[in-house]
């Protein structure tokens, strides 16, 4: 038998650059990626949720028909005058250990001050200030949390949850601050449904500050 013929050394030289070009290829352009288990969960979670289309049919079929739930302004305020810890208990919603409290409220009244993009409300048959909306830039939770119909556990995360609120305040803007902006005027009768968040209620009432769905001027 005979000996293998050696392979030249110009045939070896050719493999091997062949092999040094193949794991350079591989190297630049692998075949897959290797993700970590919660990233790709996150990305598959964030690309199934849209806040906005959420808060669309949330905002037409839940939000406004809900309006009936709605505490009355002057009875909030007459709550919170008589026992604080009372009307918290009765009228609001707190998110799990905060100490804030939400509540979705609805009035009528006219318009007693505009300043600095303030719209102050006294209630039907009262003077002074007892609503206040600001038309500036939103942010809280006023109207996710005060209306109650939203819980944190119906989410896949927390950042879904967060994304409700931004969306809703966003809406508001867009949607009911330019009418608002438009027809008010001191004197003008108007009538408003929308949430109202409150830091401390021992000191951050009167007056209620809401951030409405619904303004109306009858």
């Amino acid at each position: 038998m005979k000996p293998p013929r050696p392979v030249p050394k110009s045939r070896r030289l050719v493999w091997v650059g062949l092999l040094v070009g193949a794991c350079v290829l591989l190297y630049f352009l692998p075949p897959f990626h290797v993700v970590p288990l919660e990233a790709a969960r996150s990305e598959a979670e964030a690309g199934v949720f849209d806040a906005a289309a959420f808060v669309e049919t949330f905002w037409e079929d839940r939000l406004l028909k809900s309006a009936d739930s709605a505490v009355d302004a002057g009875e909030l305020l007459a709550a919170f005058e008589a026992d604080p810890t009372d009307a918290v208990q009765r009228f609001g919603h707190r998110l799990g250990l905060s100490g804030s409290s939400s509540y979705f409220v609805s009035g009528s009244g006219h318009i007693f001050e505009i300043e600095d993009g303030n719209v102050t409300i006294a209630l039907q048959d009262e003077g002074g200030a007892a609503v206040v909306i600001e038309t500036g830039p939103l942010f809280g939770n006023a109207v996710r949390d005060g209306s109650g119909l939203l819980d944190v556990s119906d989410f896949p995360n927390s950042q879904d949850f967060n994304a409700l609120s931004s969306e809703i305040n966003r809406r508001v803007e867009e949607r009911v601050f330019p009418l608002l902006r438009e027809t008010a005027a001191i004197g003008v009768a108007v009538r408003f449904i929308g949430g109202v968040e409150i830091a401390d209620v021992e000191k951050d009432v009167p007056p209620l500050r809401l951030v409405p769905v619904v303004v109306e001027f009858p």
